[in-house]
């Protein structure tokens, strides 16, 4: 009680049957530590007492911690599958990314641990432990293209670099931002060689470090070919993410069916392009409003495996740029034909009371939002309606 009074966060219940049913009661629990540092720390070296915890190693609900510690999990036998719930929970912006660990108590805790994910052994900050069990979390940008693989707050506080497209006036203003603080102060470029009228008609990718905006890279197209230029970044960030950003644009332009890249480079950066295949084209090179020379340089690659073609499909077509591969807005929206789920019962739905809506906040008194602290704009009392119904032959009779 001690620990739930500091962060009630830390404390979730377990029940069986529908939110809205008077006879659900609470079956289990599942206790887990948000450790700041100092108490990631005192986890591995010992420091920690574990039986009864020291506040200050624990987070408060507005705080991100260091690590998780799974601390005590009571669940009837048979009944395991809810701890995929909280899973969920440890994937929510302010969790997301973070180690977790637990202590396995004896040989059929350690058996159960290794079924939700966790294997023996753990490090952190340079310490090992060989008592505790480390578990890792999909990565949930797995899989995805080069040119998106940002998603706010996963690499927040970390180096970790991530591209995503621009898709918003907001997102073009911090690449002039970029391009302002690399080139046109920190290479002394006249703002409007910098700031040249096409950045309306191009397509522009946002490099981060970390949850930081630090780069970026422009893109136009022409009949056969896409023209890569105003790579910049930052001059305190720069190392992997102009290289990233390069191949973002690269993988870009050949998802969308282009093979032949044009670029001009200024002789200090051309390095970076000849890294990727580029070809110096012969000559003395160009200058324009400054006496920095550039160079045109080529490049032919290989057509994309998976490239967008007329044939692609509609819904494919209408996605946002640079998100083809997953569903967009328009299909979230659309009305589709609801099927039935013959492990459900019928499958046919039935309201409870109109249906029933509940307003935690309000309906049920002294509750507060777990979830406060998560996201700034999650107060105390900005719990969402949660609208409850019931499926024929699952409510009917059944626990």
């Amino acid at each position: 009680m001690n620990v739930f009074q500091h962060n009630p966060d830390t404390i979730s219940a377990f029940s069986r049957g529908w939110s809205d049913d008077p006879k659900a009661t609470p079956i289990g629990i599942l206790a887990h530590l948000p450790l700041n540092q100092a108490g990631a720390r005192a986890l591995f070296t010992g420091a920690l007492d574990t039986a009864n915890p020291d506040l200050k190693f624990i987070c408060r609900p507005s705080e991100r911690a260091a690590v998780l510690y799974f601390w005590f999990i009571y669940l009837p036998e048979g009944q395991g599958g809810g701890i995929s719930l909280v899973m969920e929970r440890m994937t929510s912006d302010k969790n997301r990314g973070l180690p977790i660990f637990c202590k396995p108590a004896n040989k059929k805790a350690q058996t159960f641990f290794e079924k939700m994910g966790f294997v023996m052994g753990a490090a952190y900050d340079g310490l090992k432990s060989y008592q505790l069990m480390s578990c890792a979390l999909p990565d949930p940008v797995a899989g995805r293209k080069p040119y998106d693989n940002f998603m706010p707050g996963l690499n927040a506080g970390t180096k970790k670099t991530s591209v995503t497209v621009v898709h918003s006036a907001d997102d073009l203003l911090k690449c002039i931002a970029i391009r302002g603080a690399a080139y046109v102060e920190d290479r002394s470029i006249p703002y409007a060689e910098d700031v040249d009228g096409n950045d309306y008609t191009a397509t522009h990718l946002l490099g981060y470090v970390g949850d930081e905006p630090a780069g970026c890279i422009r893109l136009r197209y022409w009949a056969d070919f896409i023209k890569i230029e105003r790579l910049a970044v930052l001059p305190r960030c720069r190392g992997g993410l102009a290289l990233d950003l390069v191949r973002a644009a690269l993988a870009f332009g050949q998802d969308k069916g282009y093979r032949r890249f044009y670029g001009q480079a200024a002789f200090p950066v051309s390095k970076i392009w000849e890294r990727f295949g580029f070809k110096r084209r012969p000559g003395a090179g160009l200058s324009y409003l400054t006496d920095e020379v550039y160079y045109e340089m080529d490049l032919v690659t290989e057509p994309s495996d998976w490239r967008l073609t007329p044939d692609s499909g509609a819904a494919v077509l209408v996605r946002p740029e640079g998100q083809w591969d997953r569903p967009g807005p328009l299909e979230a929206n659309a009305e589709t034909p609801d099927l039935p789920d013959k492990s459900l019962g019928s499958g046919e739905w039935i309201p409870g009371v109109s249906p029933t809506t509940l307003y935690p906040d309000r309906d049920i008194p002294g509750c507060v939002n777990p979830f406060y602290g998560e996201s700034p704009t999650c107060g105390k009392d900005s719990w969402p309606p949660l609208i409850y119904g019931r499926l024929q032959g699952v409510n009917d009779g059944a626990d």
